[in-house]
């Protein structure tokens, strides 16, 4: 055993080596395809340390391949047109890996309004453009400055491209100017320009963005932060000129990051011109300057700082994190219903949630977001069966607040699905929930809420707005509320990993100066909504 010792030591010493250098051959692929390897178990058998040192060697000599794939991939993040490629290396000492490994192309995968503008609506800022802003403006008047605005969109691509302008015709898509044809979508992951393109629209379209009245005062939108414009009145005219022309002072960089980017690269250049003089645009997440397939493949996953999932491995975060962008892609949540009624909580967390109310037995509920009632519908039917045995829970109550009453039409569709039922009038509804319209953080509605709690047995779920800001002020009032061994559970926590920053960073803050709550990761079903938001109180 002692001669053994050192022979083991030093394939420990190397194991962990290649462990460190597997995960970017095996988690390989372009900024935009992702591969996901399954691993190879290895043992030292019968044959003593003979069999052990000829298991090293091969180890040794897999730390030197995995080293010439680390340097590959870093040749290729510094080319972008190399980083498009495939990243495999054949593995001397794994046979037909390929066979039991998965390619997944984002692009197809997400799609291609997907794949640049992400899963969610994340806008950083939404801009009006000459139609909706003027309404007495003339058609002249707006072909005039869409055409002006064509010639300067035509230019910067040029610039981009290495071209000369008449070379891009403006009525045609990008991947088929670019690429190989009008089949050639596929080149828009690998474009190594397409990002830049991307980011440069909307700084373009700023020295067009008015506001006011062009009878009287036309101010420019950056008026605040650039000082070029600060003061100025403009005629309509001026407008994208260079008398209204922040870019020199700001540049594209803090522009991109304070107006957002535009959400599709692909389209024709006169279409982007004509769709933000009809109705103007909306600002993306800037996400690093990348589309969201990059940014979700280099940002999002394989990424210590962002595995929220409850699992044990990168490859099987990765997979759940796949699953939960193709759920959202697809809308499931607006086909789930509940009584007639749609109840958007992810059906692993439903059940979760249930099985907190009938093991805890709150015996009141405050929910803020009540959107379509689905939800807070069902918590009063549980409450309702648990009752059945439990008097307490018989008479147990929910509070539900938002500034939207919970909307219902026969036959009409909301942001949220088509309801068959009106869950206000179920008389569930009428015997547990009362409906609070307004701010969750409102001083009044936060008095309201504080006054039906007291006594009581409370757990709390915060589904309202996802930012942090208003997580971190709601989580501040409410939780507080939470009884010893209930839950304050912050909802959609996922956001911030595939959108921008939000429930989770508050979560973190939260727990940081809380020490009465702890996460409790057991009540993560697999694929959970609100991946580290299940705070229990246990003091």
């Amino acid at each position: 055993m002692r001669k053994a010792v050192p022979v083991f030591l030093c394939l420990a010493g190397v194991s962990l080596i290649v462990v460190m250098y597997l995960a970017p051959s095996y988690f390989q692929g372009s900024a935009s395809s992702l591969t996901v390897v399954g691993g190879s178990s290895g043992s030292t058998g019968a044959a003593g340390a003979v069999q052990q040192s000829r298991r090293v060697a091969q180890l040794e000599k897999e730390v030197e391949r995995l080293k010439e794939v680390l340097a590959r991939e870093q040749a290729a993040s510094a080319d972008p047109k190399r980083a498009s490629v495939s990243l495999a290396i054949p593995d001397p000492s794994m046979e037909n890996r390929d066979s039991f490994s998965v390619n997944i192309d984002l692009l197809e995968f997400l799609g291609k309004q997907h794949f640049f503008a992400g899963i969610g609506w994340d806008p950083i800022g939404c801009m009006a453009g000459w139609k909706a802003m003027f309404p007495n403006i003339t058609n002249e008047e707006v072909f005039a400055g869409r055409d002006k605005m064509v010639l300067e969109l035509r230019a910067k691509l040029a610039d981009i491209k290495k071209v000369k302008s008449e070379d891009i015709p403006t009525d045609k898509v990008y991947h088929e100017i670019f690429g190989k044809g009008p089949d050639d979508v596929a080149m828009l992951a690998s474009d190594p320009d397409i990002d830049l393109w991307r980011k440069e629209i909307i700084p373009i379209m700023t020295k067009y963005m008015g506001r006011g009245d062009p009878g009287q005062r036309i101010e420019s939108i950056l008026v605040d932060t650039c000082k070029h414009v600060k003061g100025k009145a403009f005629k309509l005219e001026q407008l994208g000129t260079a008398e209204a022309d922040c870019l020199p002072e700001l540049g594209t960089e803090a522009i991109a990051r304070t107006l957002g980017v535009w959400h599709d690269p692909d389209m024709p250049i006169i279409d982007i011109a004509t769709g933000w003089f009809e109705y103007g645009t909306c600002g993306l997440q800037y996400r690093d300057g990348m589309s969201f397939g990059k940014w979700l493949r280099t940002k999002r996953m394989f990424t210590p700082d962002w595995m929220t999932f409850a699992v044990a491995t990168p490859e099987q975060d990765a997979v759940v994190l796949l699953f939960d962008v193709m759920y959202e892609k697809m809308a499931v949540f607006t086909k789930q219903y509940w009584l007639g009624t749609i109840n958007m909580q992810n059906p692993f967390d439903m059940y979760s949630i249930q099985d907190i109310l009938f093991t805890v037995r709150p015996t009141f509920m405050l929910e803020t977001g009540t959107a379509n009632g689905g939800s807070a519908l069902l918590w009063a039917s549980v409450m309702h069966l648990c009752g059945m045995e439990d008097k307490k829970m018989d008479e147990a109550k929910i509070a539900t607040i938002d500034v939207i009453e919970p909307a219902w039409e026969a036959g009409k569709g909301t942001w949220g699905g088509v309801p068959r039922a009106d869950p206000t009038q179920h008389k569930l509804w009428k015997k547990h929930v009362t409906f609070i319209k307004g701010s969750t953080v409102d001083e009044t509605i936060v008095k309201q809420v504080k006054a039906m709690a007291a006594g009581q047995k409370v757990m709390v779920l915060l589904d309202s707005h996802h930012s942090e800001a208003h997580v971190t002020d709601e989580m501040a009032v409410y939780c507080p509320l939470v009884s010893v061994g209930s839950y304050c559970i912050v909802e959609d926590t996922k956001m911030s990993r595939w959108a921008s920053n939000g429930p989770l960073e508050s979560v973190k803050k939260f727990l940081a100066s809380h020490p009465e709550f702890e996460m409790d990761r057991d009540r993560e079903l697999l694929y959970s909504h609100h991946a580290m938001g299940y705070l229990k109180r246990i003091s």
